[in-house]
């Protein structure tokens, strides 16, 4: 399959604006400030969802090797030991034992023992292509269990880097929270001073207790969003929960995208590895109608045995014995098995075919909503970054016409909240966007090269 170039493109350019990560040497200690591409390399070293993927490209390889021996003879080594009475036994082991008696009774001959050791060699010589067929279907395989293993590298960067950035989100919504409260206590130890002196209401007292407890009560939400935000981002990188673990805020996404829907989408079909997954199975299911097929042809073997029979273990050259011939087998009828096996094998490729189809469409339909998802972060930077200047300027003025008395405690809390609430969407549309580019690059299927200079 060609790879557009545009393609080849954006990974030198990514290659060369992401900052070197470090490889990760077992579990981090988390003394120092971790940085999104180190925790990415970790965990694309140490999570247990892509070794447990990757045993399947083993798996796969065993598969390939073992179709491979139906091209290779067989050498058996073999030895038995018969006893008995019947009269045609009895010639044949004897005359292989070069020992038949003169003037034998051929109704009666006697018993005998024998002990025949030997070898058997057998090859297939034509079994209708069944061999071939099967060893391009298990090459398939690992094809497609090498897919697996990108899509599943894919998967887990793209988590990463959400859990990331997620994680400064939640650390920016605590700071926030703290912020409020301070403002909000120091604003009570003020107002409970005043109203000592009698020039504060016991409702103005009342009503800023209860927006501290709010305040408060929001600050333990945050912590333990953030606290879940951390756990996450250590489990995607294999590492135990820890309780603090310093992130650098200062990062960007570490992707270079296509400008266009279109320059993306032709990548996406080309890079995507549950593309190339998708392809392999129907490729698998094409081969394997071919295969069943075959089943109608007959089969050619050449097989040969060398052996020696001896009633006491006294072998000699002067006894050996060998047959070699060829065993030509048709089957001619087998109950409309074969036919069956047809028509199984042409249903899986119906179904490979559609889920290819279906396989396009959800690509696409993932890369345009992280595009949306993109302009939409966007859209809300542009609008809340307005609003949080103005929530600032109000907040401000309102607090100086409180405190000299002219505004009521209900106005400066509510102006409080209203300047809370937009930097939570400042936050919030400032790492959206940076989750939303992450997410284009996973629906093109580019997150893994970025750390697989090979791929390049």
């Amino acid at each position: 399959m060609q790879i557009h170039p545009s393609f080849i493109l954006i990974m030198l350019v990514t290659a060369l604006l992401f900052c070197p990560a470090v490889a990760a040497q077992g579990p981090l200690p988390f003394n120092r400030t971790l940085a999104v591409e180190e925790a990415i390399e970790m965990a694309l070293a140490n999570n247990h969802d892509i070794a447990m993927a990757a045993t399947e490209i083993e798996k796969a390889r065993a598969a390939l090797k073992k179709s491979e021996a139906a091209f290779m003879p067989s050498l058996t080594l073999f030895s038995e030991y018969t006893a008995g009475d019947a009269p045609s036994a009895y010639l044949f082991k004897k005359i292989d034992q070069r020992d038949l008696p003169d003037n034998l009774d051929f109704n009666h001959p006697g018993s005998f023992t024998n002990l025949e050791t030997g070898v058997m060699a057998r090859v297939n010589l034509y079994r209708g292509g069944q061999d071939e067929l099967t060893k391009q279907m298990a090459t398939v395989d690992l094809t497609s269990a090498e897919s697996m293993v990108d899509g599943v590298q894919n998967e887990i960067v793209s988590m990463v880097i959400l859990s990331f950035f997620s994680a400064l989100k939640a650390g920016e919504y605590v700071a926030i929270a703290e912020d409020s409260l301070a403002t909000v206590e120091e604003q009570l130890r003020i107002m409970r001073i005043r109203h000592a002196g009698g020039s504060v209401l016991r409702s103005d007292i009342l009503s800023l207790e209860v927006r501290a407890a709010e305040a408060r009560q929001e600050l333990v939400k945050s912590r333990n969003r953030h606290s879940s935000a951390i756990n996450a981002l250590t489990t995607l990188i294999a590492h135990e929960p820890v309780e603090i673990l310093e992130l650098d805020g200062d990062c960007e996404c570490p992707v270079v995208l296509p400008s266009t829907y279109d320059q993306a989408m032709e990548i996406a079909l080309e890079a995507r590895p549950e593309m190339f997954s998708a392809a392999a199975l129907a490729k698998k299911a094409r081969l394997g109608q071919e295969r069943a097929i075959a089943t109608y042809l007959p089969s050619l073997d050449l097989g040969a045995r060398y052996y020696m029979d001896s009633d006491n273990l006294s072998y000699s050259t002067s006894k050996e014995n060998y047959t070699a011939g060829l065993t030509f087998k048709w089957d001619l009828f087998t109950g409309g098995t074969s036919g069956q096996e047809i028509i199984l094998a042409k249903q899986e490729l119906d179904r490979a075919i559609s889920f290819q189809q279906k396989m396009r469409l959800m690509i696409l339909s993932e890369l345009k909503n992280a595009f949306l998802n993109l302009e939409d972060a966007k859209e809300r930077i542009r609008v809340t970054r307005t609003s949080v200047e103005m929530a600032e300027e109000t907040l401000n003025l309102i607090k100086i016409r409180y405190e000299g008395g002219s505004d009521s405690v209900t106005r400066y809390l509510e102006s409080e909240l209203a300047w809370n609430r937009a930097r939570i969407s400042m936050a919030a549309a400032f790492y959206d966007k940076k989750i939303a580019q992450s997410e284009i690059a996973r629906a093109m299927g580019i997150l893994r090269t970025l750390w697989n200079k090979e791929s390049l």
